[in-house]
């Protein structure tokens, strides 16, 4: 069976107040800019919940092998000399797949592509969408593991959308979709959401939209966030935590706590796997489904290793994992990722005309191709200690206009322009000229 990864994620829906949509049996519906509303609301469809059948294994087992080789992908990108990551793919495959759901053409399949999708249609929606009922069910049942997974969007109040779009975020995501200001208050949006996505994750992710990732251009932000609290299910014990020392990928030692189950020297039973310069361990969360597992290349073997990691080399190690009795020590850590762009990454992985105005194609959000990816935003967060491990993550995919309707209110003078000085009274040019670089002065 292929590995699940199952790095937590989650978002989550505020419902502040009710907002007008079109019939649902039209296209569009237009959001309401009733005063009397607060600044955002929630709209949703009446008529499609989010679907609660029960998704065969195969599915699931399928789309986790996407979500998998998309994740050693991506890690491969993301990866910088000597520094630490930490990322959820998850969390990153839920507001991309959103994305791709309002996607047509080249632009759809490039996400899709770039994600390493091979389910056909909506099945990959309904995988995402089973395993997180699949996981939530579990972590609902099981003391000791807090797991919550939940998407949401904000748009522009007042600009139509697709409801059909709206439908399928209803039934595969469990979205509403938040009603925003953006093109005359983006700065007070971005604390609104930054602020929600902290109060979703513990606090533990903050300022997730950093200073002018929402312009006045903006029209449209998806989000999922993610946090995960699970106790070990064979917790250490601090009386045995002590200061060792580590030696870092650049070569230099540290001290840092190291934890241990029992006093130096003793051993323990674990899961535990070697195949060629590598090792592989188990760290067991409550329930026993969940898994922090540590692949530990030998010494001086990191980058080799490294260069070397596909899904494959993940399989081969978790396949052969087996009780073994051996010594564990494991160092006590926290550490933050981001806010960290995944442009660039993306489009190193295929994902090129999503993020080019006038060249994708997301009609299916609100029927014109107007619209396209300015940004991917993702930050992450875990700390392990004795007894178990918090994490939390949020992805933002932050839409904008690649060109302005003619009664649109904005007027951005960010690109070359032409200009005359005239006389109004009789219309004569008295002045004519053109800016294509504002820096030149002469």
């Amino acid at each position: 069976m292929k590995w699940l990864v199952t790095l937590v994620m989650f978002t989550v829906v505020f419902i502040y107040s009710g907002c007008n949509l079109n019939p649902l049996g039209s296209e569009t519906g237009n959001v309401s800019d009733d005063p009397q509303h607060p600044p955002f609301a929630v709209a949703k469809s009446s008529s499609v919940t989010r679907e609660t059948a029960e998704v065969s294994s195969s599915l699931l087992l399928e789309q986790a092998v996407s979500n998998n080789t998309f994740a050693v992908a991506l890690y491969q990108q993301l990866i910088a000399e000597d520094e630490n990551l930490f990322f959820s793919p998850y969390s990153i495959t839920a507001a991309l797949g959103m994305s791709a759901a309002g996607g047509a053409g080249d632009t759809k399949q490039q996400i899709r592509d770039a994600l390493q999708v091979t389910l056909e249609g909506d099945d990959f929606d309904r995988a995402l969408n089973g395993t997180d009922h699949d996981l939530m069910e579990y972590a609902d049942a099981t003391d000791g593991v807090t797991l919550r997974v939940v998407n949401s969007t904000w748009v522009q109040s007042g600009w139509e959308f697709k409801i059909s779009y709206l439908d399928h975020l209803s039934r595969f995501y469990g979205a509403g979709v938040n009603l925003m200001n953006f093109a005359g208050e983006p700065e007070a949006c971005r604390t609104i959401i930054n602020t929600w996505v902290a109060d979703q994750t513990n606090r533990k992710i903050e300022n997730l939209l950093t200073e002018g990732t929402i312009t006045p251009a903006t029209v449209l932000v998806l989000t999922n966030a993610i946090y995960f609290l699970g106790d070990w299910l064979y917790s250490f014990n601090p009386d045995y935590t002590s200061d060792l020392n580590f030696t870092t990928a650049g070569g230099s030692t540290v001290s840092t706590p190291v934890m241990r189950y029992d006093e130096p020297g003793k051993k323990v039973t674990m899961r535990y796997a070697r195949a060629g310069n590598t090792r592989a361990l188990d760290f067991p969360y409550k329930g026993d489904r969940l898994a922090m597992t540590v692949f530990l290349p030998d010494s001086g073997a990191f980058a080799t290793f490294e260069n070397d990691l596909s899904i494959d080399v993940i399989d081969e190690l978790i396949t052969a994992l087996d009780s073994t009795e051996l010594q564990v020590s494991l160092p006590r850590f926290e550490f933050t990722y981001g806010t960290e762009s995944l442009k660039e990454g993306l489009i190193a992985l295929g994902m090129t005309d999503p993020f080019i105005g006038g060249v994708a194609d997301f009609s299916g959000i609100d029927g014109s191709v107007n619209l396209y990816i300015a940004d991917v935003l993702h930050k992450a967060f875990i700390a392990v200690d004795e007894e178990g491990t918090e994490a939390a993550a949020a992805t933002a995919v932050v839409f904008e206009r690649s060109s302005q309707d003619p009664d649109d209110p904005i007027f951005n003078v960010d690109r070359p322009f032409i200009y005359v000085i005239r006389d109004k009274e009789t219309g004569t040019i008295l002045f004519m000229g053109r800016i294509v670089d504002p820096t030149v002065t002469e």
